[in-house]
């Protein structure tokens, strides 16, 4: 009898772990010889490595598994590791650069790397910037990363790496894209999308779909030989659940549970992201509303009263209440995607479906 899909997951990400300690270990020999200084760009990445949910690796691994069943050799299921610690990697650098690019002073309830350099930068009193001196350690760092990830994406040696590796290739090339259209949306130079809720729409499409969901669950798929049709219905899959994954996170700040998320009611308010929800409700608003709107949008200094303001329009003018819908109409395609073909294994239909029930999960919103 197979084990359960949350067992199969647990050793997952287990293995990916251990992949990414070995891969670790083995550099810190390199990093020592160069200088004893340079190690601690090690320490540093190993705390943005392996935290959260580790849901790319599993998308990877449960793409595998629907293709291939969950009787993996010993080297077939170490190649699924190394590509789930691979993405961890490109995942390890996405933060640490984003962490710069918005100046976030914290990362899973620890300073983000460029603030601790910083602060080491000022502890030791060296010369110059301290805050100059923690981005450039961040970026480094980041660019670190990814050079590790490839490397570690080339010790897979199968039949099929090659098909493997172009997913991998797009998984960078293509968030890379969305990361800076983001960039460029919240400047509001996103001239040839179209209407606001367009524009956020495509950075969802190509920065959160493709390196959280799509590529990751191809790759593994494609590394076990996977067919086109196979590749197709995943794809369409992917694409369901990524963009309803980032829609409900847009979501967490304006209704979410704190103590459930660790996320802040209004945080992307302050910081002035240009959601899909936001974009909404601007288009919903009348005059007051969007005064009111705008009034606390991208100020990080905004007053509570602000803060609650601006979100009574997030949720009155109805943007909440419609993008929860699209959530939960994208969730029920993707389902229903599943139930229409059999082409993958039925225990990767639950893996993937459990996978899919996390990441669309609304229990964690308040009723709005």
């Amino acid at each position: 009898m197979p084990d359960h899909p949350e067992v199969l997951s647990e050793r997952a990400v287990a293995a990916v772990r251990e992949q990414l300690r070995a891969h670790l270990d083995r550099q810190r020999q390199v990093m020592a010889a160069v200088a004893p200084e340079v190690l601690r760009m090690d320490e540093d990445l190993e705390a943005y490595l392996g935290g959260g949910k580790m849901l790319r690796p599993l998308f990877c691994y449960w793409g595998g598994v629907a293709v291939h069943g969950a009787e993996l050799s010993d080297g077939a299921a170490a190649d699924l590791a190394r590509a789930g610690a691979a993405i961890e990697l490109v995942q390890a650098a996405a933060l640490l650069h984003d962490d710069v690019i918005d100046h976030s002073p914290t990362r899973r309830g620890r300073p983000a790397a460029h603030m601790a350099a910083a602060a080491r930068h000022r502890a030791d009193a060296l010369s110059g910037s301290s805050e100059d001196f923690g981005e450039a350690f961040a970026i480094i760092l980041g660019d670190l990363a990814l050079a590790w990830s490839e490397q570690l994406f080339s010790e897979i040696d199968r039949d099929h790496a090659v098909a493997g590796r172009e997913e991998f290739d797009l998984l960078r090339t293509e968030v890379m894209g969305g990361q800076y259209l983001d960039v460029l949306h919240q400047a509001g130079g996103f001239a040839s999308a179209g209407t606001p809720e367009e524009a956020a729409m495509a950075v969802i499409r190509w920065k959160t779909v493709p390196y959280t969901v799509l590529r990751p669950l191809r790759m593994g798929a494609a590394l076990m030989g996977a067919s086109t049709p196979q590749l197709d219905l995943l794809e369409r899959w992917a694409v369901a659940i990524g963009t309803a994954f980032q829609l409900r996170d847009d979501l967490l700040s304006v209704v979410g549970d704190p103590q459930r998320t660790g996320k802040p009611v209004g945080g992307d308010i302050v910081e002035g992201k240009r959601t899909v929800v936001l974009a909404r409700a601007l288009e919903a608003a009348d005059a007051g509303q969007r005064a009111a709107l705008e009034a606390a949008l991208g100020d990080p200094s905004a007053d509570p009263e602000a803060i609650a303001a601006a979100h009574a329009v997030l949720v009155g003018t109805g943007a909440v209440d419609s993008v929860r819908a699209d959530v939960e109409r994208l969730a029920r395609e993707a389902a229903a995607l599943m139930d229409a073909d059999d082409l993958l294994r039925p225990l990767g239909r639950a893996g993937l479906g459990a996978l899919a029930d996390a990441a669309t999960d609304l229990s964690v919103l308040r009723p709005s």
